[in-house]
């Protein structure tokens, strides 16, 4: 399959989709069993590189993955939520019990260690933070999420999410033919998720409401650092759900594409 919307564009990187499904795929790369780490690096490689990238429930030990790829919360207990919060807002100055926080970190590769230390910040302070990660939308289906590009998409398959890779005047085009079926002015959602959340369980999410909306991300910079390499830092990815994306590529034949207006940024 091929997006009219990307045609039309020109886009240097065609949309994407997420796919849940119990039987992975021969041909894609996957981080290696029990190894840990940021998948964005591999969603990276797909974007930029076309190659279908798998992930697993066995290979993922990352619960804000987990919950972002639809298995589960991914944290067993309180104190995991607890030193999640922790690490999501400033880390040992955010942390209720320091020593333990201190404890897990012990465990960390020091290259990591530093970061837990610091903190992410994207929450403020703890309290929010756990908050956040409390009202995130939680699902557990499939044992297997893969990412393939469009044009890769077979007979049958109906992706959860299909995730643009946009510059500013793509992510302009975008943004107005999203709004322009529309009667009121919330057209686009930012929620305070990681890149794989985004695109993940609250595009999810979206597709449960009548009046589904795109989420723009990704808005964590520790996401963003394992794309640089292959994404330039000046592009923002826009995830929707099967049947919006089907919706905006009908209203794109009839849109802002067709005027004298878009030809003057071709």
């Amino acid at each position: 399959m091929k997006s009219n919307i990307s045609q039309k564009l020109e886009m240097k990187f065609p949309p994407i989709v997420l796919i849940k499904t119990n039987a992975k795929p021969e041909n894609a790369i996957s981080p290696k069993p029990n190894k840990g780490g940021c998948v964005m690096s591999f969603i990276a490689q797909t974007i930029a590189k076309r190659k279908t990238t798998c992930f697993g429930r066995e290979n993922i030990k990352c619960g804000g993955i987990a919950s972002g790829f639809g298995w589960g919360s991914g944290l067993a207990n309180e104190d995991a939520i607890d030193f999640q919060a922790s690490f999501l807002s400033c880390g040992i100055e955010s942390a209720p019990d320091r020593e333990e926080y201190l404890n897990r970190l012990s465990k960390m590769a020091k290259h990591t260690q530093e970061m837990f230390r610091h903190g992410e910040r994207i929450f403020s302070d703890f309290e929010t933070a756990k908050e956040n990660i409390k009202n995130r939308p939680i699902y557990d289906s499939e044992d297997y999420v893969v990412f393939k590009g469009i044009e890769d998409l077979e007979d049958g398959e109906i992706p959860k999410s299909v995730i643009f890779t946009v510059n500013p005047i793509e992510l302009t085009a975008l943004l107005q033919i999203n709004s322009s079926f529309r009667d009121n002015g919330a057209c686009i959602l930012t929620p305070q998720a990681s890149a794989c959340q985004a695109i993940g369980n609250f595009t999810f999410r979206e597709d449960e409401s009548d009046e589904p909306k795109p989420i723009l991300g990704p808005i964590d910079f520790a996401g963003r650092s394992k794309m640089k390499h292959f994404i330039p830092n000046e592009y923002m990815m826009i995830s929707m759900p099967w049947k919006l994306f089907l919706k905006l590529e009908e209203v794109s034949e009839c849109s802002v594409l067709q005027t004298d207006l878009w030809k003057k940024f071709k």
